[in-house]
């Protein structure tokens, strides 16, 4: 089985995946940049530009919104970096890519990957300037709702209530916006917000009715497509940070 290990702080995130060989379906990630390490064994990262492997020692970035898919195309290893959006706008980008670099020292101590990772960080701050501001659009309000109360029990004719457009227009527009329909969009904050809950004394049963699953069996299902683990193997490895190979 996979071990993971999560540490977090400031709008930055650091995950560990090791000895994995779990391939995540279609997905995006909601108001962060993504910075990929791989320190074993490699990935396929799928984007609508195409399909590409990462191997040992190579990086990748994955902007916010933009759906992908990983495929494991062996036993790998993976450090990812999760950046919010918040943190790479506004007068204190550089101080804040201080701090996350920083953070990411006091979280693994390896230099040959922190070098790595601070060069990515670095093509992160001059990608993120060159951004433009993201327009207000039909489904904007709707794509905001999800994301914030993903919880709440939205019926197609209530998104598209919402949108102010019809139910047949909203599916595509939201997909070609955002990557992904409504409801997929909506089941995966759920998880993410069960994702946190599960990291406090909540219990399972009680993440899977917070987040809007009256069924715990479906939802088990759904968190263990989209993060990989069960919800109890999640718990499990969400203590501190795991080492990563030395140099």
């Amino acid at each position: 089985m996979a071990k993971l290990g999560y540490l977090r702080g400031n709008g930055v995130e650091l995950i560990i995946c090791k000895q994995s060989t779990i391939s995540y379906p279609l997905h995006n990630h909601v108001s962060v940049y993504t910075l990929g390490f791989i320190l074993e064994g490699a990935i396929e990262l799928v984007t609508d530009k195409g399909r590409n492997i990462f191997r040992e020692n190579e990086t990748f970035v994955i902007l916010p919104y933009t759906p992908h898919c990983i495929n494991a195309q062996s036993c790998y290893t993976l450090l990812s970096l999760c950046v919010s959006t918040e943190l790479t706008a506004g007068p204190g980008l550089e101080r804040n890519a201080l701090d996350t670099a920083d953070f990411l020292h006091n979280s693994i101590n390896q230099p040959t990957v922190e070098d790595k990772i601070r060069q990515a960080l670095s093509g992160l701050i001059l990608i993120s300037k060159m951004i433009p501001a993201q327009k207000e659009t039909a489904v904007s309000k709707l794509k905001t709702q999800l994301e914030t109360y993903p919880e709440i029990k939205y019926s197609l004719d209530d998104m598209a209530d919402t949108a102010f457009i019809s139910k047949y227009h909203l599916i595509r527009t939201f997909k070609h916006e955002i990557g992904l329909t409504p409801h997929q969009f909506q089941i995966q904050n759920r998880i993410r917000k069960a994702q946190r809950l599960l990291e406090t004394s909540v219990t399972i049963a009680e993440a899977a009715l917070a987040t809007g699953f009256c069924d715990q069996s479906h939802f088990i299902r759904h968190f263990k497509k989209i993060v990989g683990l069960t919800p109890a193997d999640y718990r499990l490895a969400c203590g501190a940070a795991l080492p990563v190979p030395a140099d």
